[in-house]
């Protein structure tokens, strides 16, 4: 896609050269360019990785500026190229083809890299129809230098390099997050010393909705106002959103402010602006952050942070979560440094801990595991995570990103930069400990072996002996200064591998026990319940044995009417003995709330499907279906054939009880419920 104005022969003068159709293939501009200084801009080149037709068409606006647009234009292309999330094409005459109704009308968003003469009536009208039809703008840097008393255009771009406006002295500086509940800005670190032009006295135009998510400092001492700057600008304009940034400076013939454009926080930044610009969302690591799937459950996974709670951490050293440095903040367990290391309340030994990360440039963490206190220490073997370019760690292999900290050096990693979150993976089984990468395996170690031991012997760990070796540890999330955020951190305890119980005793029902006077028979592993009319109450077939923290799974099939449900961490009330405690529901009535949850005798309806409709959808009438309860401590959860239907955190939760297969009172028919087991975590 893009046209790279320098690198071309010249041509005779006023010849014209018609460039060829980019792989976006939807209608396609008037690529007639003139030829300016006697150069011939290239054909496009292909995306070669992916097809356009998954991609977001985009199209950047070039062509002239008072900047070094030759250069900068294809290094915006490179940014939104290399993200893999668009189909860029470039314009370098937009008087021509912006003036394309159709064509424009096909790009999701247009990116304005050009301070340069007005585009003429036909190209301003369309621009105009097109935003205001949904087609989205990023304004970058200089852009905002543009049209002087094209009124719209001032009204669209909102803030203005207008008389009066100014900046200091090319410097790195930070960006300070105003609003972590913009796509945007939700999961982006603050910028830590970017090195840019800080535009200052920019002159707000009042027009259309638009909000500063974004500042830096402009400091006396490199020539500023003392001042905060507005640098992240969002709004809308009719159907269209607007990002605007007055970063990513580059001078004609200063090669050293091209360095503006290399910070992968810039980097990013645009490419998450143009995103949002053109769809209204993010795409920010997994596309399910903080989500078990039913096969991820039945492996053994569950989740340690779930992106709402910080239940199952504390404060390393203390009791209680620390009341700084350790925030949630859209989804992400966020760490600002100044509330020590947070430590996992159960220990593990063998398991397989996988999580998504991302930091700030310059960060400096890690987690930590199988961690147990030696003296006034907490140790155990470390994932380095690192902002391997902003520390220049890369000269130190033991200590940059993906190491097993001092001990043992990734290798062959690919690690996303500042920004960006990274996938990794911890497996320890036995004396074998494994690390991942953005789904790479970088390194592999044996505690068992000579080569550890002679590693350790030349490490600062070489007075603990049994360092990493396999015995129960915690998990710890390092506090170390910098920003570092942590989502989607889940974990399987592989001394728990299999482990699944079945409910059925060889032979009949032993090992249950019915409550009412419902029917209960065993044919080979389905126990069916059989019930006509009222029988006085509600009847239930209950376990002996009582459960706590357990994952439980049954196969279940109903007819095309009746009621039911499986109860878990249920008991007898004394008064009067009616079973009461937690049911995942079974609805046959149009409501259709199957695999929500409902307290018997208590609560009635604490998680119910009304606002679900993928899960209302999920159970079907007259056929099996498989039911999927885990309950840990009072984190519950129902899949129902394999789709989320409840998660409740409960803070009246019942802890423990035995399982019960509910027959309800008034119905006629028959129950059935196959194969049921427990696992026990």
């Amino acid at each position: 896609m893009g046209l790279d104005p320098e690198a071309t022969p010249a041509l005779a003068s006023g010849v014209k050269a018609v460039a060829v159709s980019s792989s976006h293939t939807e209608p396609t501009m008037n690529r007639t360019l003139i030829v300016a200084a006697l150069t011939l801009l290239p054909a496009p080149h292909l995306h070669a990785h992916q097809s356009a037709q998954d991609k977001i068409p985009v199209l950047i606006v070039s062509g002239a500026n008072n900047h070094d647009w030759r250069w900068t234009t294809p290094s915006i292309e490179s940014m939104l190229d290399e993200s893999g999330l668009f189909d860029v094409t470039i314009t370098y005459d937009p008087a021509t083809d912006l003036a394309d109704e159709k064509a424009l009308a096909s790009y999701q968003a247009l990116v304005l890299d050009y301070n340069g003469p007005r585009w003429g009536e036909a190209a301003e009208a369309s621009f105009l129809k097109a935003i205001r039809g949904g087609v989205g703008v990023s304004v970058i840097h200089a852009a905002n230098n543009a049209f002087p008393g094209w009124v719209e255009f001032e009204q669209l771009v909102g803030h203005l390099w207008r008389q009066g406006t100014g900046h200091g002295r090319f410097h790195p500086f930070g960006l300070e997050v105003l609003d972590y509940d913009h796509p945007i800005t939700s999961t982006m670190p603050n910028f830590v010393d970017h090195p840019d032009e800080l535009y200052h006295r920019l002159v707000r135009v009042e027009g259309f909705e638009r909000t500063v998510i974004g500042v830096s400092h402009s400091s006396k001492e490199s020539g500023g106002t003392g001042n905060d700057e507005p640098m992240i600008i969002v709004g809308s304009f009719g159907k269209g959103r607007f990002f605007h940034t007055p970063l990513a400076h580059v001078w004609s013939g200063q090669e050293q402010t091209k360095v503006s454009h290399y910070d992968p926080q810039l980097r990013t930044l645009i490419v998450r602006g143009t995103e949002w610009a053109a769809t209204g969302e993010v795409t920010d690591g997994l596309a399910q952050p903080n989500h078990l799937s039913l096969e991820e459950a039945q492996a053994g996974w569950r989740l340690l942070f779930d992106g709402q709670s910080t239940r199952g951490w504390h404060r390393a050293g203390g009791e209680g979560f620390p009341d700084k440095g350790w925030t949630i903040q859209s989804g992400c367990l966020r760490n600002t440094s100044g509330g020590g290391d947070l430590l996992s309340d159960d220990t593990y030994r063998n398991f397989e801990l996988a999580f998504e990360w991302k930091v700030a440039r310059g960060t400096n963490s890690g987690v930590k595991y199988r961690v147990r206190r030696e003296g006034n220490a907490l140790l155990g073997p470390e994932f380095q995570i690192l902002d391997d370019a902003g520390t220049n760690e890369d000269d130190n292999p033991l200590s940059a990103a993906g190491a097993l900290y001092a001990l043992t050096p990734a290798q062959d990693k690919q690690l996303r930069h500042a920004g960006q979150f990274n996938q990794s993976r911890i497996v320890c089984r036995g004396g074998q400990i494994e690390h991942w990468l953005n789904g790479q395996l970088i390194l592999s170690a044996d505690v068992d072996s000579e080569d550890w031991a002679a590693r350790l012997a030349r490490s600062k760990f070489k007075s603990l002996p049994e360092f990493a070796s396999e015995r129960p540890g915690h998990i710890l999330l390092q506090d170390h200064g910098g920003e570092v955020w942590y989502r989607t951190i889940r974990i399987r305890d592989l001394d728990l591998e299999d482990g699944w119980e079945s409910l059925l005793q060889e032979e009949g029902l032993g090992g249950w026990t019915v409550a009412g006077k419902a029917r209960y028979v065993r044919d080979g592993d389905t126990i069916i319940g059989d019930v006509n009319g009222h029988l006085g109450r509600n009847s239930f077939l209950v376990t002996d044995e009582i459960f706590e923290d357990f994952q439980f799974q049954v196969d279940v099939r109903i007819g095309e009417s009746g009621n039911s449900g499986i109860q878990f961490r249920s008991d007898y009330r004394e008064r009067d003995g009616v079973v009461f405690g937690y049911q995942a529901e079974i609805d046959c009535s149009p409501r259709a709330w199957s695999g929500g949850i409902f307290e018997e005798g208590r609560r009635a309806w604490i998680a119910n499907l009304e606002n679900h409709p993928a899960g209302r959808e999920a159970f079907r009438l007259a056929e099996w279906n498989h039911y999927f309860i885990q309950a840990k401590g009072n984190d519950l959860r129902i899949w129902v054939n394999g789709v989320t239907t409840a998660h409740l955190v409960d803070d009246n939760p019942l802890l423990t009880g035995f399982f019960g297969l509910q027959v309800h009172n008034g119905n006629r028919g028959q129950y059935l419920w196959r194969n049921p087991q427990v696992r026990r975590l």
